[in-house]
């Protein structure tokens, strides 16, 4: 074992949990994401004497792994309609119940925004919000976004036009909103 890669183990304990929540944005059930997750460490594992730590970061790789072992799910079980399962993945609202109300107004509207936005700028926002650094984004999204800072752009980028078709162009808060 090379002494700039760690363990396997170590890798599986301290990423099983940023993959399968992942994954669980991504996929209408959490036994579709237990089962991706589980395929994800197979395939990784099974590939892991191919890993470089040199060339990416871990999170970078598995991530990557998670990225199109999701594709693949959606490829072998036919498009599901992304934007309803995000949608339905809703966040814990605030005891306030018109605010609630409110603030799930917003939230699918935003989401259905974000929903019109080509697939690439998707998943930039989804892998960035999964905890994934900038550069770690731009890695996985080789060969277009290839660099920290166009990656930084990219996410806020996309960011930007779902606020603005959300608010309107121009409208005040919408550049504050993509940050």
């Amino acid at each position: 074992m090379l002494a700039d890669r760690p363990l396997f183990e170590d890798l599986y304990r301290a990423y099983l949990g940023r993959i399968y929540a992942y994954v669980r944005a991504q996929v209408p059930s959490s036994a579709d994401a237990e089962d991706i997750t589980a395929q994800v460490f197979m395939n990784a594992y099974q590939a892991y004497a191919r890993f470089e730590a040199r060339n990416t970061t871990p999170a970078a790789w598995l991530f990557r792994i998670a990225r199109n072992a999701t594709l693949d799910h959606f490829r072998a079980h036919g498009r599901r309609e992304r934007l309803r399962r995000t949608i339905e993945h809703q966040p814990m609202a605030e005891v306030d119940p018109s605010g609630m109300a409110e603030e799930r107004i917003v939230y699918r509207a935003l989401l259905a925004r974000v929903g019109q936005l080509p697939e690439r700028q998707r998943d930039a926002i989804s892998l960035r919000h999964s905890g994934l650094s900038f550069e770690e984004v731009g890695m996985l999204m080789k060969p277009r976004c290839c660099t920290t800072a166009l990656s930084k752009v990219s996410v806020k980028r996309s960011k930007r036009r779902a606020c603005e078709r959300q608010r309107g162009p121009g409208a005040p808060g919408a550049a504050e909103a993509a940050r």
